[in-house]
């Protein structure tokens, strides 16, 4: 075979090859998108059946309720002990509150877990996070519930 004619041949399959590596790179990203998007939807899919599960209850006295306190997002949190005794809760109002109210845990079962107060100072139509740090062995569990006076 002439060497030009090898040259073409080389040339040729050097083009295919380098095609063959674009495919199959592209397919490969393809397929990691593909896998990442599925990982995503689990670990999303995980969480939520998570917070479902978690259960926590807010329950405001019906004098706040009253005096136009609203119970918005809520957010548990763990201490270096691994016990979840913090609580951050997001309150608003349409009149003004400054007060200083009571937090008690309760237990799936109603017993009694834990006390705390926290001070509050919301403008009409405001609201803000406000953080209840319960007694360091308090566990707010799930399907426990805060009632708040």
């Amino acid at each position: 075979m002439r060497p030009t004619g090898i040259v073409i041949i080389l040339s040729i399959a050097a083009v295919g090859c380098g095609r063959v590596v674009d495919g199959t790179k592209g397919a490969l990203n393809k397929g990691g998108e593909i896998a990442g998007s599925a990982a995503t939807e689990v670990i999303e899919g995980v969480a939520s059946g998570v917070q479902r599960s978690w259960g926590l209850t807010i329950e405001p006295s019906q004098d706040l309720v009253a005096r136009g306190l609203v119970v918005g997002k809520v957010q548990v949190e763990t201490n270096s002990a691994g016990s979840a005794n913090t609580l951050i809760i997001y309150l608003s109002t349409d009149r003004s509150i400054q007060d200083t109210l009571h937090a008690t845990a309760f237990d799936e079962e109603g017993r009694e877990m834990g006390r705390s107060a926290f001070a509050v100072d919301l403008p009409a139509g405001s609201a803000d996070f406000h953080t209840i740090l319960f007694q360091e062995r308090t566990d707010l569990e799930r399907k426990s519930r805060v009632v708040i006076r």
